[in-house]
């Protein structure tokens, strides 16, 4: 979090733009591809452990941002630096997933949570494109994309919304976490309401779940594919099963 907030606070343009350096108290140069990808991630990474609507609103208003400058609006993807940025003769984009992966591949997974945490379809159908034109490479050599066939995996297997309704601070709420953090689930997005006045701004971000209730005030769970939901339960071991299920 701290991290986060210096970066937030101390490494944005007054509109908001992402810079890419702080040295000796001074940020500078404009962000790049993986500036924007990486802090994307940080961000719905940090919204899911912490569930501070902020981080997640961030999230959102950054990649505004980096599809507004950086999205190639003619094949999909995108480019490693942004239009307004340092001018090229050959704009680049970049796919390899090295030992750090690629700016692209990672905006793709940021690009397909988001989509399905605030039912976002223009970003869903972004994500299909960002892999689409180096789909003979990948094709060619599957082990130089593993991040990006991550994202793939997302887009075309099974995924799940987890929406959890309690109160934050309980240890019925805490305990529900714990068991979903300790399951190895990789296609799930999970979004917290808190049972108070609070859910209200949670509600405003992410439209599906605002008629989500608990049962009897304990912290209840709903499993939903593509935004269809199980039946609530308040149930550890009958949340898991309906994760593992198909």
């Amino acid at each position: 979090k701290r991290a986060a907030d210096f970066i937030l606070n101390k490494m944005r343009t007054p509109e908001g733009r992402l810079l890419h350096r702080y040295r000796s108290g001074e940020a500078a140069i404009p962000a790049l591809v993986d500036d924007y990808a990486f802090l994307i991630w940080g961000m719905i990474e940090l919204y899911e452990t912490t569930f501070e609507e902020r981080y997640l609103q961030t999230a959102i208003d950054l990649n505004v941002d980096f599809i507004k400058h950086f999205w190639n609006k003619k094949n999909g993807g995108f480019y490693s630096t942004a239009d307004d940025g340092e001018s090229l003769l050959v704009p680049q984009k970049q796919i390899y997933d090295g030992a750090i992966p690629s700016g692209n591949s990672v905006a793709m997974l940021n690009l397909i949570r988001l989509a399905r945490m605030t039912v976002d379809h223009d970003l869903e159908e972004k994500s299909s494109k960002v892999a689409r034109p180096f789909s003979t490479n990948v094709q060619q050599g599957p082990m130089a994309y593993t991040q990006l066939l991550t994202g793939v995996d997302y887009c075309t297997g099974t995924a799940y919304e987890v929406v959890i309704v309690g109160n934050p601070e309980a240890e019925d709420t805490r305990a529900m976490l714990r068991a979903l953090r300790k399951r190895f689930i990789p296609n799930k997005v999970v979004i917290l309401r808190p049972l108070d006045g609070r859910a209200a701004s949670i509600d405003r971000l992410v439209k599906f779940i605002e008629n989500h209730t608990s049962i009897d005030g304990k912290a209840t769970a709903y499993v939903c594919l593509n935004y269809k939901c199980e039946f609530p339960t308040t149930d550890i071991d009958k949340m898991l099963a309906l994760l593992n299920s198909r």
